[in-house]
Parts: C-alpha cells; sequence; structure tokens
C-alpha cells in the first residue's frame, strides 16, 4: 500500500513537470511568431568603440566590416579603400582619445547618436601641452549579425 502511494506521487510530479514544460514551450514559441521574443541587445555605444578601435588601429576592413549592410551593398571592400587612401584620420600622428555623448536616439535595432569625438594629433602641440580637437560625428547604428553596425554622415 505505501509503494503504491509512493509511485502515485511520483507519477503525479512527473506529469505535473510535463505539463508545465509543454506549458513554458508554447508560450515561447507563441511569443516568438508574434514578436513579443526579445532579445536584449548590448549598447550602440559599443559600436562607436570598435568603430574608433578600428580607425585607431589603421584596419580598414574592420571599418568596413562594421558598416551596415546597405552601405556595403553600395561600396565595395576595395572602393572602400580606394576612397579612404588618403585619409588624414587613418594616418600615423592621428588618434582618437575620447568621445562624449551629446544625443542618443534609439528604437530598437536603430540608434543615432550625436558626439564630440576628440582627436588626438601627436604633432599639435600648443604652450600648453598637447591638445586633442573635439570633432563632432553623427553616427547612425544598425543592430545587425549580432553587433552594431555604425556609420557616420562626417566620415
Amino acid at each position: 500500500m505505501e509503494e503504491n502511494k509512493v509511485k502515485q506521487i511520483k507519477w503525479l510530479v512527473a506529469g505535473l513537470l510535463i505539463i508545465l514544460f509543454i506549458a513554458g514551450s508554447t508560450l515561447v514559441l507563441l511569443n516568438k511568431k508574434s514578436g513579443n521574443f526579445s532579445i536584449p541587445l548590448s549598447d550602440p555605444e559599443t559600436g562607436i568603440q570598435h568603430w574608433i578601435d578600428a580607425v585607431n588601429g589603421r584596419n580598414i576592413d574592420r571599418v568596413y566590416d562594421l558598416a551596415p549592410d546597405e552601405i556595403k551593398q553600395q561600396i565595395t571592400l576595395d572602393q572602400f579603400k580606394k576612397d579612404n587612401i588618403n585619409n588624414t584620420l587613418l594616418s600615423p600622428g592621428f588618434y582618437y582619445v575620447n568621445y562624449t555623448l551629446i544625443d542618443k536616439k534609439q528604437n530598437g535595432t536603430y540608434a543615432q547618436i550625436v558626439t564630440q569625438v576628440f582627436l588626438h594629433q601627436s604633432n599639435n602641440q600648443t604652450a600648453f601641452g598637447q591638445q586633442d580637437i573635439p570633432i563632432g560625428y553623427r553616427f547612425v547604428l544598425f543592430y545587425q549579425h549580432g553587433e552594431w553596425k555604425i556609420w557616420t554622415l562626417n566620415w
């Protein structure tokens, strides 16, 4: 008699676990199909930092890779390299040291960020020492392929 109760309790617990698993799976699938299923996105400012790192590293391939798909459909990597061969910002002696956020708007997988990016020029010295030059940028960012893709209208 005691063994039957233990078996019944085990089957009851197993049945409840199966019901909970099915209900949870159904809820996830319904939310995914309706578009309510969301994966938290990283902060779009990570795209700015990746762009700064690529420019500072003179990595033109990475700068191109950070461009949104729409831009890459309009220009090839070879053309991008040709267009930027004489870009002062990719020359030795120039690098970005920091940025200040001016305005940030984000709507899901799209963001628009206005910043002042501070450019350091190694040979630009004043009586007070080296000076960083603030440059205004308006970045447009799209979350694509697991990271923030970035483009600037001031590049």
